[in-house]
């Protein structure tokens, strides 16, 4: 969670550049009596949707065990709630003798090396690294990537969708760590016992472990992946990820859909950890037992989601009461007290350019969310929590939440040095992202920051490489994501090619699958990579891909490696007559000879011809890879 922004924390949300306000005008023009009757009927759902959360609490939270995820029952009941609630957890994901190793080795790179950014203030147990071996290691595990396939499956994918996620991404974010003067920066610092505390003193830290800032007098929760960008027309807009929204229809918005968000633009301000990818889900992995309160979610994909993109489109008739609660407290928050703007302001209440959307009490009353952002349950070594992109979260500040329970020590081989004060505990940012044309793009971006050591591409705006681990020793490379990953670990870095046979167009061979249709895998190479057996090392699961999927995955081999994909490249060249002639023949030879093979039909033939005609109109031949 980026460090909070001053403003949120005033009486008034910030204005903006006029455009925002013909923004406004234009998403809901020829729809406001739509608009409006949508706003009463959200807020009635929403009285409901809060008493049912309060009353679940985290047991609302689905979890699957790991091994169980390719069992049809238990699938079905994870994927119902999941997609009701918007998050679940897999537990077991990193066995745990993976999680302690990856420990180990984070704790001795951190104790070796002290030239690095000092974490926030308001934040000190988020640490801006990207590439230590337990970031490097979780993102690139077998398991993990399994679990990623799984998670991002539960969605409505369709099969010409622009995506393949088959072949997750990784995506290089920060983590937190909790541990005992790890590199002499961080939370524990010159921590010492505490004494002389009594029973009111102990009866406030108990309640400040158990909910951190939650006590704070003002709440913000946040929501990644864009804040304005959700109202732009060149952010969600491009491919109208929330009309329906904005239509009046709120409850034909699918939350589940991918379709209108691959082509969608998060990041139109180059914000510091502004997530400029699309992902399917937020995550975390946790590498020890983590207890209850570092993360609270609020539970409801849907309708928070209707409700703070419509919210600037309201105001409220009377003005709040002081107290919250009570017969004025419900009358304020009842519909009849809040009217559709007729003049439209600048103000999109919790979003400025390039941070986070933020939720707060004061501008967005009815979600309640002292009563709806749910604390998680335990997460146990190995868990993988994940979450909608769209869910709003609150993680504490308090590194005494993270400490609880931790039952990973740092390893100190020096007999004669006093064992550290308290255990370590991390938890690491895993995202999960299918692979799409723009991830590609990052992907490249990102491969050449690992191989500098410099922080991932959202997280150094400037370019400065500010807080690079490139002098850092033992700093994991290429060959350690193999070791751990196999072929898949490292596709998913960008440091291989996705194994994907190259179709010939549709305009060449009438035989040609068309949309959504199967094509063959090539190239798959290894046995398991280690994920318990249910993956091939190439993530293709022995499933044949899709026309689409095959398209992005040859897109992004021509994105990441240009030099050895440029047979995918359409060239040109001007011959002379005789051997355009030549060139032709050939062709047409080599064709025939595989029709009369395989059986194809003259259709074959026939499109090549159309193709000889139009070279033959523009005096040039393309070069066309035929085998």
């Amino acid at each position: 969670m980026e460090p909070p922004v001053l403003s949120f924390y005033g009486t008034e949300p910030v204005p903006l550049p006029t455009r925002f306000a013909n923004i406004k005008r234009s998403l809901a023009a020829g729809h406001e009596a739509e608009i409006e009757a949508s706003w009463a009927r959200l807020l009635d759902a929403l009285r409901g949707a809060v008493d049912h959360v309060e009353t679940r609490g985290a047991s609302i939270t689905p979890s699957i065990d790991f091994a169980d995820i390719d069992k049809p029952a238990q699938k079905a009941d994870f994927q119902r709630d999941l997609r009701r609630y918007g998050l679940g957890v897999v537990r077991g994901v990193v066995p745990r003798q993976d999680a302690q190793a990856a420990i180990d080795e984070t704790v001795k790179y951190l104790e070796t090396n002290h030239d690095f950014k000092q974490p926030s203030p308001q934040d000190p147990t988020c640490f801006d690294f990207f590439w230590t071996p337990a970031q490097v290691r979780t993102r690139a595990h077998p398991a993990v990537l399994e679990a990623q396939r799984f998670a991002m499956s539960l969605w409505d994918n369709h099969a010409d969708d622009r995506m393949a996620t088959r072949f997750p991404i990784s995506y290089a974010d920060r983590l937190r760590i909790h541990g005992a003067n790890i590199g002499g920066v961080g939370p524990d610092k010159g921590q010492g016992p505490t004494e002389g505390t009594g029973a009111g003193e102990e009866e406030e830290r108990a309640f400040v472990e158990q909910f951190g800032d939650f006590s704070s007098s003002t709440l913000i929760a946040q929501v990644d992946n864009g804040s304005l960008e959700r109202w732009e027309p060149d952010g969600y807009g491009r491919g109208g990820t929330y009309k329906a929204v904005f239509k009046g229809e709120w409850e034909k918005y699918d939350a589940w859909d991918p379709t209108d968000r691959v082509s969608a633009s998060p990041d139109l301000y180059n914000g510091y950890g502004a997530c400029s990818i699309f992902r399917m889900f937020s995550g975390v992995v946790a590498l020890s037992t983590i207890e209850p309160g570092l993360i609270r979610l609020l539970p409801m994909p849907k309708l928070a989601t209707a409700y703070f993109l419509l919210r600037p489109f309201f105001s409220p008739k009377t003005k709040a009461p002081e107290r919250r609660d009570g017969p004025e407290w419900e009358a304020f928050l009842d519909a009849s007290n809040w009217q559709l703007e007729k003049d439209y302001n600048t103000i999109i209440h919790g979003a400025v350019p390039g941070h986070a959307q933020r939720l707060t009490e004061l501008w967005h009353p009815h979600l309640h969310l002292r009563r709806t952002l749910i604390t998680i349950p335990t997460l146990q070594t190995g868990d993988y929590i994940v979450w909608h992109p769209d869910l709003a979260y609150h993680m504490t500040s308090n590194p005494s939440v993270m400490a609880s329970r931790a039952p990973t020590p740092p390893p100190f081989e020096d007999e004669n040095a006093a064992p550290p004060s308290q255990p370590v505990s991390i938890l690491v940012y895993v995202p999960a992202a299918p692979l799409t044309q723009t991830n590609a793009l990052y992907l490249a971006r990102q491969r050449k920051t690992f191989q500098r050591g410099h922080p991932g591409p959202d997280f150094d705006s400037t370019g400065s490489g500010l807080g690079s681990e490139a002098t850092h020793a033992s700093r994991p490379g290429e060959t350690e994501i193999g070791e751990v990953g196999g072929p898949a670990g490292l596709q998913a870095m960008g440091l291989a090619p996705f194994d994907v046979a190259p179709t010939p167009p549709t305009n060449l061979l009438d035989n040609t699958s068309a949309d959504g249709e199967d094509v063959d895998m090539e190239g798959a190479s290894g046995s398991s990579s280690g994920g318990r057996g249910r993956s091939s090392s190439n993530g293709n699961n022995g499933k044949s891909v899709t026309r689409a999927e095959a398209e992005v995955a040859r897109m992004a081999n021509i994105i990441l490696f240009p030099d050895r994909y440029d047979f995918y490249m359409t060239k040109r060249s001007v011959m002379s007559a005789t051997t355009r002639a030549s060139t032709k023949r050939a062709v047409v030879s080599k064709t025939a000879a595989g029709a009369a093979t395989s059986g194809v039909t003259n259709g074959v033939t026939n499109g090549l011809g159309k193709r000889e005609r139009e070279d033959d109109d523009e005096g040039a031949v393309k070069d066309v890879k035929m085998d």
